[in-house]
């Protein structure tokens, strides 16, 4: 159901600018997603959320977000179950990481994965190897809600 299109993750990366591996301290991994070699993870310490993709040696980009940076966005919708996703924005591209519950009664299975989009174009879709959950409810976080036109669903 989830494929890519267009580029590849690779080459999305090579668009973004290049950033530091994990930051010191100590932090929490809220989710984390194996796309293929690479991982998609978010941590969070000292009120901040990060966003990783890389490689378990090196993150080939990270986007450090704050409620009041304006660059992470938190959504909670029903699709099959309950789905939640957070938003990183940096330029015009946006890294949505998501887990949506699954729903027998419909034939629907949970998934979660990795959505990047340019603009509101949606230019790669990544499933997780497994289904992946996150790790703290997203809204006790004070993350500001997002709007539909940047749905993973």
């Amino acid at each position: 159901m989830k494929t890519m299109i267009l580029p590849t993750l690779g080459a999305l990366i090579a668009l973004a600018l290049a950033s530091p591996a994990h930051a010191e301290g100590k932090s929490k991994t809220i989710f984390s997603c194996a796309i293929g070699k690479r991982t998609a993870s978010v941590t969070l310490a000292d009120g901040q959320l990060t966003y990783h993709f890389g490689t378990r040696a090196h993150d080939e980009l990270t986007i450090v977000g704050t409620p009041a940076s304006g660059n992470v966005f938190q959504m909670a919708q029903r699709y099959a179950g309950m789905e939640y996703q957070l938003r990183f924005k940096s330029d015009d591209y946006s890294y949505i990481l998501y887990a949506a519950e699954g729903n027998p009664q419909v034939g629907a299975a949970a998934n979660s994965g990795l959505v990047i989009l340019q603009g509101t174009d949606r230019i790669a879709d990544r499933s997780c190897a497994k289904f992946t959950e996150f790790a703290v409810p997203l809204d006790g976080l004070g993350i500001p809600e997002d709007t539909e036109d940047y749905s993973a669903m």
